[in-house]
């Protein structure tokens, strides 16, 4: 076996995301000493092992930091059940941490380690949460509108000019309100209780201008118009398609909501832009 810098990387690159402790198996020890030397208080199986325990508890370590909300509901011992089972299905490779986290909702979602499907529910819905908000910390930012474009908008404006959303807010829909409970948790101390029924939350995620994030709840019919601006549709046609589906007195709720809706989240920093396309 030859010892150049490619095969040892190979080597190492192949064991340290095992699980197993390398001295424990013969055959892997035995080829341990073919590229490592050790040293006088450590074989070479054991100078391995270190780099692969490192290998592990950093990922951990990496998953308690970004999910600390699901970490305080399991408990340390069950989310180090939790961290090893999902590192076990979803090894860990040379991608941006961002990647490496992305199948924990869907994990969290089917873990056995939860005791009900409500427990299952529940975790998918707060991973969610908690990559929806290191997606807004990361997020791109946008300069202000600028009122005085608001201003000078012709009358037609409406039919055709695009609301620009600030590109950092997320549309969140959850089973549970985890957006609340998660604060209650870290931030007021309140001991991590599952509830015992679901209360679905429509919510838009975004952070202002200190970059702190928050949350605001909407209602089901502002989350959809939301929705439909984010897309590109002009408010007067984005009312039309949400309005047309409606019953009577829903619709009549949306028009004499409508404004309000349209001033909270410009004062709320999420319209950044009005953009007007040509009318030739």
């Amino acid at each position: 076996m030859r010892n150049d810098l490619a095969s040892v990387q190979a080597f190492l690159a192949s064991v340290i995301p095992g699980r197993a402790p390398i001295p424990d198996d013969p055959a892997l020890a035995e080829t341990a000493a073919r590229f490592v030397t050790g040293n006088a208080r450590l074989t070479p199986a054991a100078q391995v092992d270190i780099y692969r325990r490192q290998f592990w508890y950093r990922h951990r370590e990496i998953l308690n930091d970004d999910f600390p909300a699901l970490a305080r509901l399991l408990g340390e011992a069950k989310m180090d059940a939790f961290c090893r089972d999902f590192l076990d299905a979803h090894p860990p490779a040379h991608a941006p941490f961002r990647k490496m986290i992305e199948p924990v909702p869907s994990f969290a979602a089917t873990w056995p380690g939860f005791e009900t499907d409500a427990g299952r529910t529940f975790a998918a819905d707060m991973a969610r949460y908690e990559i929806a908000m290191l997606d807004v910390r990361a997020g791109a930012d946008a300069p202000p509108l600028d009122p005085q474009k608001l201003a000078g908008l012709p009358e037609d404006a409406w039919e055709r000019a695009r609301i620009v959303l600030h590109p950092a807010a997320r549309r969140l829909v959850f089973s549970y309100p985890v957006h609340r409970l998660r604060k209650a948790w870290l931030v007021a101390g309140e001991p991590a209780i599952l509830p015992e029924a679901p209360s679905p939350a429509h919510i838009v995620l975004y952070r202002n201008r200190e970059l702190v994030t928050h949350f605001e709840e909407l209602e089901p019919e502002a989350f959809t118009l939301f929705g439909l601006l984010d897309e590109g549709v002009p408010l007067v046609p984005a009312l039309g398609r949400l309005a047309e589906p409606l019953p009577e007195a829903q619709q009549q709720h949306v028009a004499a909501h409508v404004g309000r809706w349209f001033q909270q989240w410009t004062a709320l920093g999420l319209v950044v832009d009005v953009d007007l396309p040509s009318s030739s």
